[in-house]
């Protein structure tokens, strides 16, 4: 029996109620979206990115989850074929189901460190052109890539959130708008130079300076102030209250879900 066609039998007694299946790899495309050849490109990725932050990534693809949260569903999955127990409970799947077009996007144990509300929610907006348009292999290889970008500024304790938000392809704008800006400083100094050059007027201290002599004689001057203004400026009370949500996570996975 072929090995992908034995894979994809046992989900399907799974999913009827049968024996749990063993999860064979990082990657169980049981709704055929991949070539072999894809298949074996993002298996041998994600066991790269698993093996270096310790942390399970996982793609699971099925004609149809069941119905429900697809979300509970991946949960189910996760510890019923003992995922994640070579990384310590740490993991995140991407799952499609072709039913009625659902994705699901869930970290796992310390893995939620990584993939926030916000990093996940980017992700699926990065990846749902693709799913949208078949470009599956795209996608997922979009979602690994992405994973380990996650996982490296979780690992440097700056996870992404709407404070450190996720820029792909940051450098091309940045050289662009450090070019434009230097332009425009040489251009400024350049017209400076010539505004200066061609400004031929002698500033002069007092008004009387401006006077011919013996034109005028002034016999008394005074100063005289017509307005006094007072700037008072708020004082900043001390906030001592926190974010009770920064503090950790409290539940053994944390998702984000959609059609595409």
């Amino acid at each position: 029996m072929d090995l992908q066609f034995g894979r994809r039998l046992e989900c399907y007694m799974y999913l009827l109620g049968g024996n749990t299946p063993s999860f064979q790899g990082w990657v169980q495309d049981d709704a055929g979206l991949l070539s072999s050849e894809e298949e074996d490109a993002l298996e041998e990725e994600c066991a790269r990115v698993s093996r270096q932050y310790n942390t399970g990534v996982y793609i699971i693809t099925t004609p149809d989850f069941g119905g429900g949260d697809i979300k509970d569903w991946q949960s189910r999955i996760f510890t019923e074929y003992g995922l994640g127990t070579e990384s310590s409970g740490s993991g995140v799947m991407l799952a499609i189901s072709m039913a009625k077009r659902d994705w699901g996007l869930v970290g796992f144990g310390a893995a939620q460190e990584a993939f926030t509300t916000y990093g996940r929610e980017r992700l699926g907006e990065k990846i749902l052109d693709d799913l949208s348009d078949g470009e599956f292999y795209d996608a997922f290889e979009r979602y690994v890539s992405m994973a380990e970008d996650y996982l490296t500024a979780a690992e440097k304790g700056k996870p992404y959130t709407e404070e450190h938000p996720y820029g792909e392809g940051w450098r091309i704008p940045t050289i662009i708008g450090l070019s434009f800006l230097l332009s425009f400083c040489v251009s400024l100094g350049v017209v400076l130079s010539w505004k200066k050059s061609m400004n031929t007027r002698v500033l002069r201290n007092g008004a009387m300076e401006y006077m011919r002599a013996g034109s005028f004689q002034l016999y008394n001057q005074t100063d005289r102030f017509l307005y006094h203004t007072v700037t008072r400026t708020k004082r900043q009370t001390e906030n001592h209250s926190s974010d009770s949500g920064s503090s950790g996570m409290h539940s053994s996975s944390s998702g984000t879900s959609g059609k595409f």
